[in-house]
């Protein structure tokens, strides 16, 4: 048996692409969606308090309010609009570059949160080509396995939850989960229309920039 199991934290996200194709460019919006155990309510000081994002993401900090600006690990930004504790909306600036952030908790009637975070940003045309969406991508993918095994909102649906720290991306199991997210993005980039020889190219690709080429099962 893999370390993927059926119940598997890589299908506990919804993943969906939009591309709209530009001159030189590529318009890409990446949507991750899922539900996490806790309500909105208690979902939210995991997202804002700098206390907490610093046990599962990683040290933020800044002027941490509407209208202020913040630093994270790899990139910093613009707090554009916040609705407490439904919806955080983010510039996210990182190598010259400034991108859409938008993080919504929307309550769910069993008491649960659907969460959907949604970045959108131009990609040079040249780089999608080579990558597709996962190598921004797979980040996010990380990002919400680290809440869910800090906050224990897969427990119910995927029992135990892996830490993703940088000991375990480095191992055999980090790195099967590497490559099934890469192959859920290719599938998402085809069924927005992309080639699927095109996207099968960005899955090999984006799994070797995470560090996951050398396994070979699922």
């Amino acid at each position: 048996m893999t370390a993927l199991a059926a119940a598997s934290p890589v299908d506990a996200v919804r993943r969906t692409v939009d591309i709209v194709p530009c001159q030189d460019s590529v318009h890409l919006t990446m949507t991750l969606a899922t539900i996490f155990a806790p309500a909105p309510a208690r979902l939210w000081p995991l997202l804002t308090d700098p206390a907490q994002l610093v046990q599962w993401y990683g040290p933020v900090g800044g002027d941490l309010r509407e209208g202020g600006r913040f630093t994270a690990p790899g990139a910093e930004g613009g707090i554009l609009e916040v609705e407490a504790p439904h919806s955080l909306h983010l510039s996210w600036e990182y190598e010259g570059r400034r991108d859409d952030l938008l993080i919504r908790l929307d309550p769910v009637d069993d008491g649960s949160t659907d969460l959907e975070l949604t970045h959108t940003t131009d990609v040079d045309a040249e780089v999608f080509s080579r990558f597709g969406p996962g190598a921004l991508a797979v980040g996010w993918d990380l990002a919400l396995l680290g809440l869910a095994a800090f906050s224990g909102g897969w427990q119910d649906l995927c029992g135990q939850v892996p830490q993703p720290a940088p000991q375990w991306l480095a191992s055999d199991e980090g790195a099967d989960y590497v490559r099934a997210w890469s192959i859920r993005w290719a599938a998402a980039s085809t069924a927005a229309g992309t080639d699927p020889e095109q996207a099968r190219a960005g899955e090999v690709a984006t799994t070797a920039a995470y560090g996951g080429a050398r396994t070979a099962e699922v």
